[in-house]
């Protein structure tokens, strides 16, 4: 008598070979077909963003306390935002990550922020700690 774990492979291997036998006869893959495909017509931003088109630490710290309605007057002496890193997402967006000494939190928090570019400079739209 055949057991029931043959049948079953049986099955799952004829199942598996009727989904596969079709592509046996393709052509592999190759480097070219895959940039004939969907890339060129993607506008792909170079991802990295140079240093010079960044927001400015005082621009994040500026937009940091505007967009989180904190007190920039009262709260934004005695802390600091620094731009560390920034990869660009679209010609007028830039994800940004953020690192920030707030005056009443003990400590340094990780911020991500999301920028648009405004004709008076930066606009930070999103923001999240880490």
């Amino acid at each position: 008598m055949i057991g029931r774990g043959f049948l079953l492979g049986v099955a799952f291997g004829c199942v598996l070979g009727v989904y596969i036998a079709p592509h046996l006869g393709r052509p592999a893959a190759r480097k070219g077909d895959i940039s004939e495909t969907i890339l060129p017509q993607l506008k792909i931003v170079q991802a990295e963003a140079e240093k010079a088109t960044w927001p400015t630490d005082d621009e994040a710290k500026a937009q940091l306390f505007d967009l989180s309605k904190w007190d920039l007057k009262k709260h934004g002496i005695g802390s600091k935002v620094s731009v560390n890193r920034c990869i660009r997402i679209s010609q007028g967006e830039m994800a940004c990550a953020l690192m920030a000494r707030l005056a009443w939190i003990e400590g340094e928090t990780q911020i991500e922020a999301v920028f648009q570019a405004k004709s008076d400079g930066w606009k930070m739209v999103a923001v999240k700690n880490r």
